[in-house]
């Protein structure tokens, strides 16, 4: 793997059932690419983070690359997005796993520039309800914290696979986040016991280069 990229689009009201369709399509021509490793295409939420909160205009690709990113794999999203962001990234940190893969290849280097933090995890059904009734308080907390940019919600089905995208100014700005905000810590230490996960991983980037808005906002 030489690259990890994140895409962003929002495409117009009129285009979401294509997008529906594009979103399929595009996911199996990344996967049977040979410069592609990893790809989910994946719809998203805003950052209430809860099911209720999908919004269907915005679609995001997280993609692993064996050579240089190849634009014409996500063509159809270039030529229909109202706004576009794309991140470029280098893994720093990656825990667990996604549908039995484990995507990233770490490369441990000094860092000291912006990051995004990834999450996703599959929920166990009999544990949905209790999951989201944590969320709401975890998602006001990550919204008043200092440092974070951009932060937005994915999915690959609804309510039981999902996770979330946050891109903050420093891996110390994120830390502080994660060990301080009370909500989330308890959250985090509730998990093992809890069991609320079939599947999870939690992987840091590094932002190399970040091109374009999400929801108006830069993510420069």
């Amino acid at each position: 793997m030489t690259a990890v990229t994140v895409q962003v689009w929002q495409v117009a009201v009129r285009d979401v059932a294509a997008a529906v369709v594009a979103a399929r399509l595009t996911a199996r021509r990344l996967r049977r690419s040979p410069v592609v490793s990893f790809a989910k295409v994946l719809g998203t939420a805003s950052d209430d983070f809860v099911p209720t909160a999908a919004t269907p205009r915005r679609w995001a690709a997280l993609t692993c690359w064996r050579e240089a990113p190849d634009p014409r794999l996500t063509r159809w999203w270039a030529q229909h997005a109202e706004e576009a962001a794309t991140l470029s990234l280098r893994p720093l940190h990656s825990t667990g796993s996604w549908d039995g893969h484990r995507p990233f290849d770490v490369h441990l280097h000094p860092w000291d520039g912006p990051v995004l933090a990834l999450t996703r995890s599959t929920v166990r059904p009999t544990k949905a309800v209790r999951f989201y009734r944590a969320v709401p308080a975890v998602a006001a907390e990550l919204r008043a914290a200092g440092g974070c940019r951009v932060a937005f919600g994915i999915g690959e089905a609804p309510v039981l696979r999902q996770g979330t995208v946050s891109i903050w100014d420093s891996t110390a700005a994120m830390r502080t986040f994660a060990y301080a905000a009370p909500q989330h810590t308890r959250v985090v230490a509730a998990t093992p016991t809890a069991n609320w996960y079939a599947e999870e991983l939690f992987a840091r980037f590094a932002l190399l280069d970040a091109q374009g808005t999400i929801d108006g906002a830069s993510v420069t």
